[in-house]
C-alpha cells in the first residue's frame, strides 16, 4: 500500500467518480455499486447545449438508491457553457438562469452540490469579472430559492466554484483568487487537480504536492468542499486541460498519497477516462490505497 509519511489514521476521504446517466439513473447506481463509489458526480442535462433539465421519473429511485449504496455526497457538474463572469448581459443572465434550474434539478435528485466554471472575464479585465462571478452567483442561488419554494421542490443543492486553468481570461486558476470569490459569495469551491498542476501548482513530487496542499488548506480551509481528482495530461504552468487516469499523468503515486494526507476528510470524484467496468473498479481501489486504505474511517463515514 502507498502511505504518506504523515498519514497517521485510517482514510478520510471519500472516493468516487463522474458516472454517466446514460441508460437510466439505475445503471448509474449499478456502477457506482459495482465500482466500490462512495460518492458520484453526474450531469442533470447535455452540458454542451442549454436544454433546461428537466424532472425525472426515476428521481425517487435514484435519492433512495444513493442513500442505500452510501453515496455521499451526490454532486451535479454544471454546463460548460455557463458563463457568470461574462461581461455579455444576455449571456451573463442566461448562465444564471441556467445555473439556478441546475441547482433545482440536482437538489430533486438529492445532490448537494453542483460544481460551476469560475468563466472568463474575455478581455474585460479580472476584477470585472470577479465581480460578476459573485454577483452571477447570489442571483442563481436566488433564482433556484424561488422557484423551488414555488413548485414544493427539495432544497436546491449549493454551488460549488471550480479553479481554472488559466488559459487566456479564465478567473481563479490561483488559490488566492477562488478564495476571494468563494469568501465574497459566500459559497465554497472545488479544487480540480489537474487544473491546479497546468496552472503552475507542481504536484509532480512528494514535497511539492504535501506544499500544495499545505497551501490549499492555508488559503481556502474549510472552503473546499470537494476535489475533483484528476492526473494532469499536460505539462506544469501550460495552461492546457487535459486529464489522465490517476498514476498515468504528471504526478506519481507517492505524491498522490502525500496529497491525500494534506487534504483529509474532502471527498474526491475522478473526472478520469472510462475503460472497463474492471479497470474502473481497479482504479477506485487504487485511489482509496493512496488515500490511505481501503477502510473508510468513522470520520469519513
Amino acid at each position: 500500500m502507498f502511505k504518506s509519511k504523515t498519514q497517521t489514521q485510517a482514510r478520510t476521504n471519500r472516493i468516487g467518480r463522474h458516472l454517466p446517466t446514460s441508460g437510466g439513473l439505475g445503471k448509474t447506481l449499478r456502477l457506482a455499486r459495482e465500482q466500490g463509489l462512495e460518492t458520484v458526480q453526474i450531469f442533470v442535462s447535455n452540458p454542451q447545449g442549454w436544454a433546461v433539465p428537466t424532472s425525472r421519473p426515476d428521481a425517487g429511485t435514484f435519492v433512495e438508491g444513493a442513500r442505500e449504496i452510501g453515496l455521499d455526497p451526490v454532486v451535479v457538474h454544471a454546463k460548460y457553457l455557463i458563463n457568470l463572469a461574462s461581461p455579455d448581459p444576455e449571456h451573463r443572465g442566461r448562465s444564471a438562469r441556467m445555473l439556478a434550474a441546475e441547482l433545482v434539478a440536482a437538489g430533486s435528485l438529492g445532490a448537494g452540490f453542483v460544481v460551476v466554471h469560475s468563466g472568463s472575464h474575455a478581455g474585460s479585465g479580472e476584477e470585472k469579472g470577479m465581480r460578476r462571478l459573485v454577483e452571477g452567483l447570489a442571483r442563481a442561488r436566488e433564482l433556484a430559492a424561488e422557484e423551488a419554494g414555488a413548485d414544493g421542490a427539495a432544497k436546491p443543492a449549493e454551488p460549488l466554484v471550480e479553479n481554472s486553468v488559466g488559459a487566456g481570461a479564465q478567473l481563479c486558476s490561483a488559490f488566492d483568487s477562488l478564495a476571494g470569490v468563494a469568501e465574497r459569495a459566500g459559497v465554497r469551491v472545488c479544487v480540480d487537480t489537474a487544473h491546479a498542476y497546468v496552472a503552475g501548482y507542481d504536484l509532480s513530487t512528494p514535497e511539492g504536492a504535501r506544499e500544495v496542499a499545505s497551501e490549499l488548506r492555508a488559503t481556502l480551509g474549510d472552503r473546499i468542499a470537494l476535489l475533483h481528482l484528476n492526473d494532469p495530461r499536460n505539462g506544469l504552468g501550460s495552461h492546457r486541460d487535459g486529464h489522465q487516469r490517476i498514476g498515468e499523468g504528471h504526478v506519481p503515486k507517492e505524491a498522490w498519497a502525500e496529497f491525500f494526507a494534506g487534504v483529509p476528510g474532502v471527498p474526491a470524484v475522478m473526472e478520469t477516462p472510462y475503460a472497463t467496468p474492471e479497470t474502473d473498479a481497479e482504479q477506485v481501489r487504487l485511489v482509496k490505497e493512496l488515500a490511505g486504505g481501503l477502510p473508510l474511517s468513522r470520520q469519513g463515514v
